[in-house]
């Protein structure tokens, strides 16, 4: 056989096979084609859902993408199966591929998914200050897969989304109000009655202290060389550090001009003869 007989025969062959898989080229191009459409309308929908939802754009997109692909790779597991080719074996390739790159990639699945909480969930948004996981700061960005925090001191720090939705997560600015609790410490030869009025007074002077819910004005503790008073006033969230600072600076200066000692921790010793 020349090479001219063995290409005729070849085509003649090719021929025949594309003539018996014809009606299943077409079926698989009409599925295929179904498909678009059909995966277009679904996400068109998805969309128009989460345009009416006050879920993060983040985890929107997430989600879209997710069902997009999923209905993709069934629509190419359909479209085998009407070539005739067994969908089972690959079914069970998928899985066991499914298994190992889940395996492998764990701790990214795991940063996924928790990152998918928080913004489902949202215990916090940008702007917010938190702490969790041995680490404080304003949180600057939030993914799908980890979270900026800026430190006091203008660091940044991204944080695995694991980290923070496996741990205890503190929002300090979630609320519109917080109270600042300070202690000061006082002699006991002091009267505590003077000492709590010149606290009211300190506290009645700084206008940025709320008065509803009122401040909290007590004795709290009777120590070795002092007695301690807890104050427990209410302030706005934007100006608890000011506050705080503010407040600890007349403090001390109304203690000074009231003639209030604050002790220094000391002991007493007797000798005998």
């Amino acid at each position: 056989m020349n090479l001219q007989q063995y290409l005729t025969t070849a085509w003649e062959q090719f021929g025949a096979i594309l003539v018996s898989y014809s009606g299943k080229l077409f079926l698989a191009l009409v599925i295929i084609v179904l498909a678009y459409i059909i995966i277009k309308i679904i996400d068109l929908v998805i969309r128009k859902v989460f345009d009416k939802t006050p879920f993060d754009r983040s985890l929107e997109l997430f989600v879209e993408k997710l069902i997009v692909t999923v209905l993709w790779i069934v629509t190419f597991v359909v479209v085998l199966g009407v070539l005739g080719v067994n969908v089972s074996a690959i079914v069970a390739s998928l899985g066991i591929m499914g298994f190992v790159v889940g395996f492998a990639l764990k701790d990214t699945l795991g940063n996924l998914a928790s990152g998918v909480m928080l913004l489902f969930y949202k215990p916090f948004k940008l702007g917010d200050y938190v702490q969790s996981g041995g680490f404080e700061g304003t949180v600057k960005g939030i993914s799908v897969s980890a979270c900026t925090l800026r430190t006091g001191d203008n660091k940044n720090i991204v944080i695995p989304n694991a980290v923070l939705w496996g741990k205890p997560l503190v929002n300090f600015t979630a609320n519109k109000t917080r109270r600042i609790e300070l202690i000061l410490s006082v002699s006991y030869k002091d009267n505590l009655d003077k000492a709590m009025k010149v606290v009211s007074l300190v506290l009645k002077k700084e206008k940025r202290v709320l008065l509803d819910p009122p401040a909290l004005i007590a004795v709290q503790t009777l120590n070795a060389s002092s007695v301690d008073l807890i104050i427990r006033p209410w302030v706005k969230t934007k100006d608890f550090k000011a506050v705080t600072f503010s407040l600890t600076k007349a403090l001390k200066e109304a203690c000074d001009k009231n003639k209030i000692d604050i002790p220094f921790p000391q002991s007493v010793v007797y000798m005998k003869k």
